[in-house]
């Protein structure tokens, strides 16, 4: 069987695990991102709500400012759920296209594993078929040379 054949087989799986590898890897960082994000946005707005009860609780008396304090605390609630929103649109978009991306490597790397195990099995085929050719002629000679001289031996008696 050819080396090459067989280096060819093995690079080719290589490459389909490593395409399977990556495609995990960047699901495993874009999830931690999107969560980081998520953790870091819940913490403003905790922070922003302790905030506006800190302003009540200052002065009770004061609706306008309460109110004002609790429209921009909503304003940029909104603004981070946009922003969340935006985030996670943009990570599905880059995940389809890095899926779309690792398939096509994984199908070409079978391919080619494929058209290796093709290859290595017909240099196998082959190597067997010689060896069989030879050990049939080897065969064949030995007869012949083993049947001459009976031959030889019948006709003399």
């Amino acid at each position: 069987m050819s080396n090459t054949a067989i280096d060819k087989y093995f690079e080719a799986l290589t490459e389909s695990y490593d395409a399977i590898i990556e495609a995990i890897r960047s699901g495993n960082e874009r999830g931690y991102r999107i969560s980081t994000n998520l953790l870091t946005e819940a913490q403003k707005g905790q922070r922003e709500a302790v905030e506006l009860g800190k302003k009540f609780a200052e002065d009770p008396s004061d609706v306008g400012g309460f109110y004002r304090a609790a429209m921009e605390s909503t304003t940029k609630a909104q603004g981070r759920a946009l922003e969340l929103a935006r985030q996670m649109f943009d990570e599905m978009s880059e995940s389809r296209s890095e899926a779309r991306e690792a398939i096509e490597r994984v199908v070409k790397a079978q391919r080619s594993a494929g058209e290796a195990a093709i290859e290595a099995a017909r240099d196998v085929a082959g190597t067997t078929a010689e060896r069989v050719r030879t050990g049939v002629n080897r065969v064949a000679t030995r007869g012949k040379e083993t049947a001459a001289p009976a031959a030889s031996g019948a006709a003399t008696e």
